[in-house]
């Protein structure tokens, strides 16, 4: 007997719930991102606890009396001088702040997986455009989570993202000055510490945790898709699944396998050093920061799109809002209507919406999804050009210029070629 058949017997004699007998879950790898990013949720929750109990959240310069000789008696910012002292004098202090950080790289990274599987799949269309637009502002929530932690370190990448992120919250039309007031408590870099530390390890996970929980919910009574490996003789699809019963030591399994992957990318790789980066200084800048991977792309956003100023009802619009805040935003309103004009371009019966669609049978969402990534992709790059134009010994503005070209170009072509592969593939 499997370990799966004595936990149908075990659930079936103790009286486990009904949704979990009657479970249906996909064996296909892909349905494994969702709860890698769940376990990598929880993994932030523990580390992060413990390193709360170490954390100064204040920006008042302190007197580091700690083990570095790189700081010994000079003067830091508090919330610096705490991070360098969990790296140097806590026992285990510096291998837990890298698992943290790699879980947090795995979480979003693992998010995005999950995202790209349901846009593929057509896993948001009929009752399930619910959970796919929860899934969205998950997405939201998650990428501030990161966005957040990574400013409590208070180092100069800190200074960097925190006056660009003030700059593009104040760049909103009539409601900007008041909302970057409201989240930054104004345009001091010293300010804001307290209040992302709030955000970070209360409000956002709270909001989190309840989001996460409606996700789950709306899962298990929508009833999971599953992925067609194959054809019948009569046309229709035939699926891989197992009951939910054997979920639990599947689940177990998963977890200790991914903190393990956690732990070891932190033993090899020196995720969050920071004692060479050094603490923000007021009045110092460097075009050599640059924020996590996941907000590359409104940077670039910023450096791709020319300075402009357009009066518009008696605002101002200005280059960080049309970088930082139209951009994406006219991505995030395309993927939030996307379950609609599905609705209205594709309609399939209600039974075969539980099945996953092969990518190739939806040629227009392959090249949609398709031309998304590229623009990411593009902007994502766009942010570093002055580092392009370094390696390549060519201007940074010859490098600006291609990407502006590139960012228009380059999704539409990329679209048309896998528009016309999944159409070939599908014949």
């Amino acid at each position: 007997m499997t370990v799966e058949e004595r936990e149908q017997v075990s659930a079936t004699r103790k009286g486990a719930p009904r949704w979990l007998r009657e479970l249906v879950v996909p064996t296909h790898w892909s349905m494994l991102l969702g709860p890698v990013a769940v376990v990598c949720f929880l993994v932030l929750l523990l580390t992060g606890a413990v390193l709360t109990f170490f954390y100064e959240p204040s920006a008042q310069p302190v007197v580091y009396e700690g083990s570095s000789s790189l700081y010994a008696g000079r003067e830091l910012p508090a919330a610096f001088s705490s991070v360098v002292t969990i790296s140097e004098d806590v026992p285990g202090g510096l291998l837990l702040r890298r698992v943290h950080r790699a879980a947090s790289y795995l979480f979003l990274a693992a998010i995005l997986g999950h995202l790209l599987r349901v846009l593929l799949g057509g896993a948001f269309r009929g009752r399930r455009a619910s959970n796919y637009l929860l899934g969205l502002v998950l997405l939201l929530v998650a990428i501030a989570l990161g966005w957040s932690g990574q400013n409590l370190i208070y180092d100069v990448v800190t200074g960097s993202s925190v006056r660009i992120g003030y700059t593009i919250a104040a760049s909103i039309p009539w409601l900007g000055p008041e909302l970057a007031n409201l989240v930054f408590a104004g345009p001091d870099v010293d300010d804001v510490v307290p209040r992302l530390f709030w955000l970070h390890v209360l409000v956002l996970p709270v909001v989190f945790v309840v989001l996460l929980g409606g996700h789950l919910w709306l899962v298990v009574r929508q009833r999971h898709t599953v992925l067609p490996r194959r054809r019948s003789s009569d046309g229709r699809p035939v699926v891989a699944t197992s009951s939910g019963a054997g979920l639990r030591s599947r689940l177990l399994l998963l977890g200790l396998l991914t903190t393990a992957v956690l732990v070891l990318a932190a033993v090899l790789v020196p995720f969050g050093d920071i004692l060479h980066i050094g603490p923000f200084l007021p009045g110092f800048a460097s075009n050599d920061m640059y924020p996590d991977w996941y907000l590359l792309f409104a940077e670039g956003g910023i450096a791709l799109i020319p300075a402009v100023e357009l009066t518009v009802l008696g605002t101002t619009i200005t280059n960080p809002f049309l970088g930082g805040v139209l951009l994406p935003g006219l991505v995030g309103a395309v993927l939030l209507l996307l379950p609609l004009v599905e609705r209205l371009f594709r309609r399939r019966p209600a039974a075969d919406l539980d099945v996953s669609e092969r990518a190739v049978e939806a040629p227009g969402r392959v090249a949609f999804v398709t031309a998304i990534v590229v623009l990411l992709v593009l902007l994502s790059l766009g942010a570093a050009s002055a580092v392009i134009a370094e390696i390549f010994v060519v201007s940074a503005r010859t490098v600006v210029q291609v990407f502006r070209v590139a960012v228009v170009v380059a999704p539409l072509l990329s679209a048309a070629v896998a528009y016309w592969y999944a159409r070939r593939q599908r014949g």
